[in-house]
């Protein structure tokens, strides 16, 4: 009996747990791993001393190198414990050992789900009985179904005794049926529990099939099988036919398949119905009779950002079944999140929800996949809405245009009120002209009765905002300055430069061989010493951070007094930079090495835009390790208000991902993507439905394996897409992914649009410009983004209409720097767009800078006397 084994088992188990003196360590969030000099002749004798390596792991010296392998063996002493794998293991060091050499994390399982399973099968990594006689004993005593004599002598069933794989099944299968006795002839309740424990085990689904679907597979089969007149009923005469045919005879002396009639006929109707043989088999494996309303197989709900939302599971039996949640293939119980729970009722509670937690939640009984309710949630915002220019005065008669930008899930209806009243729109004069779908209010030939406050109001179900743009008519115009104006930082070899863009006015220059303000170092260096540059960005509107990967540092830069007002120092070659708004938080990858490959180590920056002196930390070592990274893929800011709680880090040649609690700045799991031969090259983010969009690589050879998508909430992969190869790009609303597929014949675009079901295709347009960068502008047609790119060697600007599909070519742009030229795996012609409503974009050539006019895509202007510019930044100037 199940039950009894547990009993059995709880009273064996111990906790036990062994604490390596290299958790002694503190890898708390300062924590580096940097050694101190005063030990060096005890690590150069042994290097184990600093190394740590993970439970089931032991460190061994090869070539005066310290490495973290497999431990060999384990101590035989007998501390069984359950593994999250479903398996029975001797002890926790068995267990950590098998979760080495298998490459995948198992934990203990302290609800000891593993026993639920045929109590023999159940048990994996047990000595033989030869090893542990009195341990493997106790386990098949445990297992065995008692009689009313107390004799020990028991038949297994055939399933078990013919399984190669067992020595101990092999052991059993030798004993003749004839071993088991019984006091009486009659069927006793006991021998009839053990006739329907051995018809089970005897039924004719396969191995395969049992692992699959479990018992209640089992059962359904058993019954299909047995009605041999197909009337979903079994009658007397059918169960002595099946048994007869079977030789079911010797399964429990004294009981045969008519005795489930006596015992298991609720009704007394001489027939037993498919709940009645679930009923029969439900006392002996707890197997609920589950049942779910029709109209309730499918339960649409919504809820607001932030709300927190209980969800109840329809799904009934008798007796309760324990419920399961599933959200993509996965277990919701095991994701050990704060916002997700699954409470014992059954009950699905979700707090503090985010737009990624849109989407499908499942519930069925735990043993029991074939009837399910499916639960799918609809997550709406408040629609934000910014206007510019926030004040204007105009003379009459001339022209003045209102911009609104628009933000919410589901996209708000937009519409523009003056002085609270909707603006008359089909007038003769044609006074207003609406352009982009709200995007633009334009007003002709105005009058002094057009004074007034003009909203630009948007509107979905999660409520109404709205923002104002005052407009004053008068013969002589107050001057109103612009309330904003953008500036940008661009990168070169012998120094920084800052620009207006209107004008193309140089603001301010910032040497190679300027001294740093407090210091005695050099901007780049002395004359003659070329400024190399790794990443650059815009850190809350306030600082510009930068990256000098020869110099091992990064320089912080004051947007207002545009001089170096700080430098970091990290481990050698910081090239990548992200900035995460909510935490405060830079996040720095150091390549330490000239070349994109080989140990890569992560520190951040915290308290990124205070006022301060700055300093790096490292994040806790990940499975143990620093020095295995490849790739950081954090989420960037997008327009809807979202804060992604996590990044990931790839490491080389492995196919899977780790995932990094970005507030505590440590590793928290990870997603084995083996089964999709997936070693991840690039990431995109969407705050909408919270799906990752994964470039996928083959380990070792690097070839292109397609792309993934991943659900964010679950960290299970949603869809996979072999043919679909390239760089993706996810624009700023998070409403659609743009895949660049760079190959020998060309370049393709493709373009999808971000749904609640997954990725949709829309077009796609093969060019053959080379691109070499992308960017998203804020389009003129809607309230979405148009995509620009540039190209490696060609003086041409791409244009696509991401709604649209048009194209079009800006030319004239100068020719880009040599590709060879391009550092730090960066393009060789980067293109950045100035943001929501920003006018501009710019992008470098060879020794020139190209600032282009978004609005008529047109060249505005080109700043020369550059050499060889490589990074651009955007900022924000609040004006008074």
């Amino acid at each position: 009996m199940k039950w009894l084994l547990a009993i059995l088992l709880s009273g064996l188990i111990t906790i036990s747990r062994t604490l390596e003196w290299s958790r002694l360590q503190d890898f708390s969030t300062s924590s580096s791993l940097d050694f101190d000099d005063s030990y060096p002749s005890m690590t150069e004798q042994n290097p184990c001393l600093v190394k740590y390596c993970a439970k089931g792991q032991e460190c061994r010296v090869r070539g005066n190198v310290a490495r973290c392998v497999c431990v060999e063996s384990c101590p035989q002493h007998q501390s069984p414990v359950c593994g999250s794998d479903g398996k029975l293991y001797n002890n926790h060091c068995s267990l950590h050992r098998a979760s080495c050499l298998q490459g995948e994390k198992i934990t203990v399982d302290h609800a000891f789900l593993c026993l639920q399973k045929d109590p023999i099968q159940a048990v994996t990594d047990i000595p033989t009985p030869t090893e542990s006689s009195t341990f493997w004993s106790r386990i098949t005593t445990s297992a065995r179904p008692a009689v009313d004599d107390g004799s020990s002598r028991y038949r297994p069933p055939s399933s078990l005794a013919n399984d190669d794989d067992d020595d101990e099944a092999s052991n059993y299968s030798s004993k003749n049926a004839n071993d088991y006795q019984a006091v009486s002839a009659e069927c006793t309740l006991q021998g009839y529990d053990i006739m329907k424990d051995n018809l089970l085990k005897q039924s004719k689904s396969t191995s395969e099939e049992r692992v699959r679907s479990g018992k209640e597979y089992i059962v359904s089969t058993m019954f299909t099988y047995y009605d041999l007149n197909c009337d979903n009923h079994l009658d007397k005469d059918e169960l002595q036919k099946i048994s007869d045919q079977e030789h079911l005879g010797t399964l429990s002396e004294g009981c045969s398949l008519t005795d489930m009639l006596r015992y298991d006929d609720a009704d007394e109707d001489g027939l037993l119905s498919v709940s009645e043989f679930y009923s029969a088999f439900s006392k002996l494996y707890s197997l609920s009779v589950v049942s779910l309303d029709k109209a309730l197989e499918v339960n649409h709900l919504s809820a607001r950002v932030g709300d927190n939302v209980e969800i109840k599971c329809d799904v009934s039996g008798t007796p309760p079944p324990p419920l399961i949640w599933r959200r993509n293939n996965a277990d919701l119980a095991l994701l050990a999140e704060d916002d997700v729970r699954v409470f014992a009722d059954g009950s699905l509670y979700l707090t503090k929800i985010q737009l990624l937690h849109a989407g499908n939640y499942t519930c069925h009984a735990q043993r029991n996949t074939d009837i399910m309710q499916t639960h799918v949630l609809t997550v709406h915002t408040i629609p934000e809405v910014k206007v510019t220019p926030k004040i204007q005065s105009k003379r009459p008669g001339e022209e003045a245009s209102m911009f609104c930008h628009v933000v919410g899930e589901p996209f708000p209806k937009v519409e523009w009120l003056k002085n609270d009243e909707p603006l008359k729109l089909n007038t003769q004069d044609n006074k207003y002209m609406l352009i982009g779908n709200g995007t633009e209010l334009r007003l002709r030939n105005i009058a002094y009765a057009d004074t007034g406050a003009y909203m630009c109001q948007a509107t979905n179900t999660g409520g109404s905002t709205r923002d104002i743009s005052s407009l004053i008519v008068q013969e002589e115009p107050t001057p109103t300055a612009p309330n904003e104006e953008r500036r940008f930082f661009a990168f070169h070899d012998w120094g920084v430069s800052v620009y207006e863009p209107n004008a193309c006015r140089l603001y301010h220059q910032i040497q190679s061989t300027d001294i740093i303000p407090g210091t005695q170092e050099y901007v780049c260096g002395d004359k003659g010493v070329n400024c190399s540059w790794g990443q650059a960005i815009n850190v809350a509107n306030r600082y510009v951070y930068v990256t000098q990967p020869m110099k091992d540092r990064v320089l912080v830069i004051s947007k207002i007094q545009m001089v170096v007002v700080d430098v970091v120092v990290t481990d050698k070659r910081p090239v990548a930079l992200h900035y995460v708004p909510h935490l405060d938080q830079v996040w720095v990858l150091n390549w330490r090495s000239s070349r994109d490959q080989g140990i890569k180590t992560i520190q951040v920056i915290r308290d990124a835009c205070q006022k301060r002196k700055h300093h790096t930390v490292h994040p806790e070592p990940i499975d143990g390790q620093f020095d295995l990274v490849k790739g950081l893929f954090m989420p960037p800011v997008q327009d809807m208000s979202h804060s992604f709680k996590y990044g990931y880090v790839s490491h080389t040649n492995q196919r899977g991902l780790y995932k990094l609690d970005l507030a505590n700045m440590r590793y928290v799991r990870s997603i084995d993507l083996t089964l999709y031969n997936c070693v991840p090259r690039n990431m995109q983010f969407s705050a909408l439905y919270g799906l990752i969009v994964v470039e996928c690589e083959e380990a070792v050879t690097g070839r292109s394996t397609g792309q993934l998508i991943i659900d964010a909430l679950a960290d299970s992969v949603i869809s996979q897409k072999v043919e679909l190869v390239g760089q993706p790009y996810i624009t700023p609303d998070s409403r659609a992914v743009v895949t660049i597929d760079r190959n020998n014949e060309g370049v393709t675009v493709v373009v999808q649009e971000i749904t609640d079901s997954g990725l949709k295709f829309l077009f796609d347009v093969k060019t053959t410009l080379n691109i070499s960068d992308v960017t998203f502008y804020p389009s003129q047609t809607n309230h979405g983004y148009d995509l620009y790119a540039s190209a490696v060697d060609k003086e041409d600007i791409l244009f696509l209409n991401l709604l649209t599909g048009k194209v079009e070519m800006i030319t004239g742009v100068g020719r880009a720097m040599e590709a060879s030229l391009a550092q730090w795996g960066n393009p060789n012609r980067v293109i950045e767009a100035s943001g929501v409503f920003g006018h501009y974009m710019v992008t470098p050539a060879n020794e020139a800078l190209f600032v282009i006019n978004g609005e008529s895509r047109t060249v505005n202007c080109e700043i020369g006397g550059l050499v060889h510019p490589r990074a651009v930044v955007w900022v924000t100037m609040h004006l008074q």
